[in-house]
């Protein structure tokens, strides 16, 4: 089948990104910390364990490994209907989240933003201990998972101590104030959250968000029903990606600014 011209515009629009994407790959292979005196290092004074800074550049990081993931099927010239939208729902939901802690002009709403990530990491393994505990374990096993329970728990005060809420991280919310912060068109920042909320369909294996990539052929007269092709095309796949890429950029560059020493003009 021939590509026509708007799937060849989305696939160079994807392939263009493969530079930079590649570079914040090194840039993952190296530890990162902020220049003392700067924004993120007076941040991450709040609650070192677990710098805000580092909680920022995880973040950063996975989103550009999941975007690498779905850049290497296209390179491939594999386009999946279902599958290509969750690596790509992992890549919004890391740059969105790196921008939402890192935007903010105001420190306590950096810190806080980044405490409600932290809290939500550590209620998760709160979970995850919690079943391991009802399952059968070694004996050694079964202390080494007490004391990790112990140690979760005096975390998760020592963060409520710390906070000035007690908000939990609602990721619908987080799409939305990264997409207003890095998309000056409302068209850009409506496409994302539509995105966001169409993906949760491919990432929970619930069809409907495949009903809206479908092409449906005319129905049998008797029955109703007729047949549908979903077979993945560029374009869709292109949406969510490039939206994701420019959240990325955007939250890296947002990560350098808040990392830079001050100058001395401004002391």
């Amino acid at each position: 089948m021939a590509v026509t011209e708007a799937q060849r515009a989305a696939l160079m629009q994807m392939l263009d990104t493969a530079t930079d994407l590649d570079r914040w790959r090194l840039r993952a292979q190296r530890l990162e910390e902020p220049e003392r005196g700067s924004e993120l290092a007076l941040d991450d004074e709040v609650f070192p364990p677990m710098p805000i800074s580092q909680l920022a550049r995880m973040s950063l990081v996975a989103a550009g490994e999941h975007l690498r993931l779905a850049l290497d099927a296209v390179k491939a010239k594999q386009l999946y209907p279902s599958s290509h939208f969750t690596v790509l729902r992992g890549a919004l939901v890391g740059a969105s989240q790196a921008v939402w802690i890192l935007a903010p002009e105001d420190r306590a709403a950096r810190r806080e933003r980044g405490l409600t990530v932290l809290s939500e990491m550590y209620a998760q393994m709160d979970k995850y201990y919690k079943f391991l505990s009802g399952t059968r374990l070694e004996p050694d096993d079964r202390v080494r998972l007490g004391d990790q329970q112990l140690w979760l728990s005096e975390r998760q005060d020592d963060v409520a101590s710390v906070r000035s809420s007690k908000a939990v991280l609602n990721l619908t919310d987080v799409i939305g104030v990264a997409a207003d912060h890095a998309f000056a068109e409302t068209a850009k920042r409506e496409a994302t959250r539509r995105v966001w909320r169409e993906m949760s369909a491919d990432a929970h294996v619930l069809g409907w968000s495949l009903f809206q990539r479908t092409d449906f052929g005319p129905a049998d007269r008797r029955t109703g029903v007729g047949e549908g092709t979903a077979p993945g095309s560029p374009e869709r796949v292109a949406e969510p990606f490039l939206a994701s890429y420019g959240l990325l950029r955007q939250g890296w560059s947002l990560f350098d600014r808040r990392c830079e020493e001050p100058s001395s003009s401004s002391r």
